[in-house]
């Protein structure tokens, strides 16, 4: 399965890319290449948003969940508080971004692929 998560959209335009954020990200995308957890989903792309609330109000961004090419892509954007991680330092920006992919796989994914995912070491 492909794990690719963008840099936080609105951040990293403003602020730049954390150095520790991209490496776990990679991380995360090695981890996650060698493993299928569905018969169905093969690639998870999420763009996480940290951008201030008022750009949220003003309908620039808003959270969405795609499923395309019969459901073995999934497209999620997801929004991320903007002040804890404009002040976290870069360990504070990992964690962050730990607790925003499981939002997403947990939240958005899971309850739609539910009674299809597979566990590790789990033979279909």
């Amino acid at each position: 399965m492909e794990l690719n998560i963008n840099a936080p959209a609105y951040f990293k335009e403003h602020y730049g890319m954390d150095d520790e954020v991209y490496k776990f990200c990679r991380k995360a995308y090695n981890f996650f290449k060698d493993r299928e957890y569905s018969d169905t989903l093969h690639t998870i792309g999420i763009v996480p948003a940290a951008a201030p609330q008022e750009i949220y109000d003003s309908g620039s961004w808003r959270e969405s969940t795609r499923f395309l090419c019969n459901k073995s892509i999934a497209s999620i954007v997801i929004q991320m508080n903007f002040e804890n991680y404009y002040k976290a330092d870069s360990t504070g920006k990992v964690e962050q971004t730990k607790e925003m992919i499981l939002a997403a796989v947990i939240n958005r994914i899971k309850p739609i692929t539910e009674n299809k995912i597979k566990r590790d070491g789990e033979k279909r």
